[in-house]
C-alpha cells in the first residue's frame, strides 16, 4: 500500500508564544493548531499562525519519474477555526524565472506550476476532494473515488479561497476551505486523511508528501490530521437561476424565424448532519457557456462520451461511482446525461459509519415522439461499504419507468488490494426490461473483473467482461452488449541511468496491450494487438509511438485493422505548448447497408501561446481523410478539415472575455462565439454569450441548396445566464 517514507517531526513552541501551537506530527498524525481570529487570504504569510515552524518535508515524485526527490522545498503550514481549514506554502524554486502561471478561470490552470491539498475529510479511504492552486492563485478543484482506480474528475466545483503570488525564492499559496463545503465526521476530535502534491513545470514532474508508490493507491498514502471540536458545517444551499436563449434561424432568402426560451429553476441542498447531504433541482439548467468540446463524429461506430456539466448531477458523483473495467465498453454505468430534461431531479447521500449511501430521484420530459408516454421517472440507489484501506463492497439499484417502457438492474461490485500492488475490481449487473408491445420481460447480465498490478519496474492489467444480448441498463453508457471480451497490458518502466541522457528523458515505458471480442450473436471475433512505446522528457514532453495489428468484425464481415500512430507533445518554454498526432492505417466505413474496406489518416496539431498571464491564444487544425483501397479502386470517401482558433483575455481571477472561430469544410460552415463570463464563486455567475453560424447555401426553388453558393449568416444564437449561491448557516 501506499505509505510515506518520512514522518514530521513533533513541531512545538512555548504555550506563551500568542497561545499558538504549530502544527505537529505524533506516530504519523498532524495536530492543526486552532486560530480564533479568521485568516486573511491574501497569499502574504504575515498572520501568527504562519511564523511557526513549517511542515517542511522533501517531495517524492510520482510522475513521470517513481520514488525520486523532487528537487524544490516545499513549506507547509497548516491551521483551522470553528469555519474553515486552512493551508500555507512557500514552494521553493531557485529558477521562479520560469514557474509557469496564468490567470486563469476556475478548473483552467492545471498546465501551470501548482500546489495541493488531497483531502478525505471522512477519513475512510473511499473517496478525496482535491485543491490545486497556482502561483496566481487560480483554482482547479475535483474529486477522486476508490471505485473507479483513483481517476481525478475535475467535474464538481466547490466554494474555497485561495490567494498566490511568486517571489524571489518561488511562490506563495494560501487557502481556506469552508467547513461547509465538506462532508466530515463532527465531533470533538476528528480525523481526515490528507496527502500534498506539487507540479514543477520546468521540469515536468509532480511529487507528494507522504510518498506515492507505483501501483498502490493515493487513499493509502494518505497520513492522517487531526482537529478538535468541528460541528456541523452546511445548513442550508439555495442556487435559484435564470437563463434566456435567443434564437434567430434563416427561413428563406429575405425572413428571419426563430423564438426566444426562458428557463428559472433552482436547486436545495441542506445539510442533514455534517456528512449526510439533502439535494432537490427544480428545471436544472445545462449551462451553454461550458458547451461540449468539439469531437469528430464522421464515420463513428459508437457514440461520443460527453461529460456532466449540469451542476446538481456534477457534486456527489462519487457516491454512485461503480466497479467497471478501465477502457471497457461499458463507460459508466449511471451517466446522468441520460437524464436528458429533468423537470426535477432530488437526492440524498452521506456517510453513515463505514457505510456510504446515496438515492436520486428524476422526472424526465419526454420528447412527443417517446414511446411510453411524456415523462420517464428515474431511480437510482447505491450502497457501499468501506472494507478498510480503499477496499470496499456494494450494491447499485438503477431504474427506468415511462409507461410499459420498463428496465430494472440490480448490481453488486467488490473492490479489493491484495498486498500493496494487486488490486482486483469485479462487478455483476442483472436486468430486467420491458419493451411496449412486448408480452414478457427480458433479462440479462454483465459481469466485469480487472486486476491490476504495478511497481515502479512493471505496469500490468489483465481484465474480463461479458454482457449478454438481452442485457440493458437506461442508465449506462453502454457501446455494445452480447459480447465477451479480453484485455491485457504489460509495459514495463525503464529509467535512463547517465546523466547526460536523464536530464533528457525521464522515464520510457515500452509495452504490449491486447483485446479479443467475442461476439456472441453473430460468433464472430475482433482482435487487436498493439505494441508501443511511451517516452516523457524534459519541458514536459510525451512521445508515444504505437503499431497496431487487428481485424474487427462489422455487418457480417471481418475487416484488417492495421494501423500507425504516433502523438508528440512538450512545453518548451512557459508561454508555447505544442502537441501533434497522426494515424495512419485500415478502417471501415460503417454503412448499415454496403460497408467496406477502406484507408485513413488522421493528422492533428494543437498550439497554445501564452502572452503574459491573462491573454491566451489556442489553434488546433484537424485533417481526417478516407479513401477505398487501392486494389478496390482508391476512390476518396471524404476528406474533412477544421481549423479552430480561440482567443481569451482573462481580467482576473473572476471576468473572462473569449472569442472563438471554427471553420468545418467538410459542413462547409463558420461558426463564431464570443462570451463574457464573470464568476465570483462557483455557483455565483453572470454569462453572457453570442454565436453565430455561416454555411455555403443558395436559394433555389423555394429551399435552401447546400454546398453551393456564398457563405451565408444561416443562425444567431444570444445566451445569458445569472446564478446566485446564497448560503444559510
Amino acid at each position: 500500500m501506499l505509505r510515506s517514507r518520512v514522518a514530521f517531526f513533533l513541531l512545538l513552541v512555548l504555550p506563551g508564544c500568542c497561545g499558538l501551537i504549530p502544527a505537529a506530527v505524533e506516530d504519523e498524525l498532524i495536530i492543526s493548531p486552532a486560530v480564533e481570529t479568521p485568516i486573511r487570504i491574501d497569499g502574504v504569510l504575515d498572520e501568527e499562525v504562519w511564523q511557526q515552524a513549517p511542515l517542511s518535508r522533501e517531495f517524492i515524485t510520482f510522475h513521470p519519474m517513481v520514488d525520486r526527490p523532487l528537487g524544490v522545498a516545499t513549506d507547509i503550514w497548516t491551521a483551522y477555526s470553528g469555519k474553515c481549514l486552512y493551508f500555507a506554502f512557500h514552494c521553493h524554486d531557485d529558477r521562479p524565472g520560469q514557474i509557469k502561471t496564468s490567470v486563469a478561470r476556475h478548473d483552467n490552470s492545471s498546465g501551470d506550476d501548482w500546489i495541493g491539498v488531497v483531502l478525505d475529510p471522512l477519513d475512510n479511504r473511499q473517496s478525496s476532494v482535491e485543491f490545486y492552486v497556482n502561483p496566481s492563485g487560480c483554482q482547479t478543484d475535483g474529486l477522486t473515488s476508490a471505485v473507479d482506480g483513483s481517476n481525478f474528475d475535475p467535474s464538481p466545483d466547490y466554494v474555497w479561497q485561495s490567494a498566490g503570488r511568486i517571489v524571489a525564492d518561488g511562490y506563495i499559496v494560501e487557502m481556506a476551505i469552508p467547513l461547509e463545503s465538506l462532508r466530515y465526521k463532527s465531533g470533538e476530535r476528528v480525523r481526515m486523511g490528507i496527502i500534498f502534491m506539487r507540479h514543477v513545470n520546468r521540469l515536468g514532474a509532480m511529487g507528494a508528501w507522504p510518498e506515492l508508490k507505483a501501483g498502490a493507491s493515493q487513499f493509502n498514502a494518505m497520513t492522517a490530521i487531526e482537529y478538535r471540536d468541528l460541528r456541523k458545517g452546511l445548513v442550508l444551499e439555495v442556487l435559484p437561476n435564470f437563463t434566456l436563449n435567443r434564437d434567430r434561424v434563416r427561413v428563406n432568402d429575405r425572413e428571419w424565424g426563430g423564438g426566444t426560451d426562458a428557463n428559472l429553476g433552482v436547486s436545495l441542498k441542506y445539510g442533514v448532519t455534517s456528512s449526510v447531504t439533502a439535494e432537490a433541482t427544480i428545471r436544472p439548467d445545462f449551462s451553454q457557456v461550458e458547451s461540449d468540446a468539439f469531437q469528430v463524429e464522421v464515420n463513428q461506430r459508437y457514440p461520443v462520451f460527453f461529460v456532466e456539466k449540469r451542476p446538481f448531477f456534477m457534486e456527489g458523483t462519487n457516491a454512485i461511482d461503480f466497479g467497471l473495467v478501465s477502457g471497457g465498453l461499458m463507460s459508466a454505468a449511471v451517466y446522468s446525461r441520460n437524464i436528458a430534461d429533468p423537470l426535477w431531479a432530488a437526492k440524498v447521500s452521506g456517510t453513515a459509519g463505514r457505510n456510504l449511501f446515496a438515492v436520486l430521484a428524476a422526472d424526465e420530459r419526454l420528447p412527443a415522439t417517446a414511446a411510453g408516454g411524456d415523462h420517464a421517472f428515474w431511480g437510482i440507489a447505491r450502497f457501499k461499504r468501506a472494507l478498510g484501506g480503499d477496499n470496499s463492497i456494494g450494491m447499485l439499484f438503477s431504474g427506468r419507468y415511462a409507461g410499459d417502457d420498463r428496465n430494472s438492474v440490480l448490481g453488486a461490485d467488490l473492490q479489493y488490494r491484495f498486498l500493496d500492488n494487486i488490486r482486483l475490481t469485479a462487478s455483476g449487473l442483472f436486468s430486467s426490461s420491458h419493451l411496449p408491445g412486448e408480452e414478457s420481460d427480458e433479462n440479462g447480465l454483465a459481469v466485469n473483473a480487472m486486476l491490476q498490478y504495478g511497481v515502479p519496474a512493471l505496469d500490468a492489467l489483465l481484465a474480463y467482461e461479458r454482457t449478454s444480448g438481452d442485457f440493458a441498463m437506461a442508465s449506462s453508457f453502454l457501446l455494445r452488449r452480447g459480447f465477451e471480451q479480453l484485455q491485457f497490458l504489460l509495459g514495463p518502466n525503464l529509467t535512463p541511468r547517465r546523466k547526460r541522457l536523464a536530464a533528457w528523458v525521464k522515464r520510457v515505458q515500452p509495452y504490449v496491450r491486447g483485446s479479443l471480442l467475442h461476439d456472441l450473436g453473430t460468433r464472430m471475433d475482433d482482435r487487436l494487438f498493439r505494441t508501443g512505446l511511451n517516452v516523457y522528457t524534459k519541458w514536459n514532453g510525451t512521445l508515444k509511438l504505437e503499431v497496431r495489428s487487428g481485424r474487427e468484425a462489422w455487418n457480417g464481415a471481418s475487416f484488417r485493422r492495421n494501423s500507425l500512430y504516433a502523438m508528440a507533445a512538450a512545453r518548451p518554454w512557459v508561454w508555447l505548448s505544442l502537441q501533434a498526432a497522426a494515424n495512419f492505417g485500415d478502417r471501415i466505413y460503417y454503412d448499415s447497408l454496403v460497408p467496406f474496406a477502406a484507408r485513413g489518416q488522421t493528422l492533428s496539431l494543437a498550439a497554445v501561446v501564452q502572452s503574459g498571464v491573462r491573454t491566451q491564444v489556442s489553434l488546433e487544425l484537424l485533417h481526417d481523410a478516407l479513401a477505398r483501397r487501392r486494389d478496390d479502386g482508391g476512390e476518396k470517401v471524404y476528406g474533412l478539415n477544421i481549423a479552430n482558433l480561440t482567443a481569451a483575455y482573462q481580467f482576473n481571477r473572476h471576468f473572462l472575455v473569449r472569442g472563438a472561430l471554427r471553420w468545418n469544410d467538410y459542413e462547409r460552415d463558420l461558426a463564431t462565439d464570443l462570451l463574457a463570463s464573470f464568476t465570483l464563486i462557483p455557483g455565483t455567475v453572470v454569462h453572457l454569450g453570442y454565436g453565430s453560424l455561416y454555411e455555403n447555401r443558395e436559394w433555389q426553388k423555394d429551399s435552401w441548396q447546400p454546398g453551393s453558393g456564398r457563405l451565408l449568416n444561416m443562425r444567431n444564437s444570444l445566451f445569458f445566464k445569472v446564478s446566485y449561491l446564497w448560503r444559510v448557516h
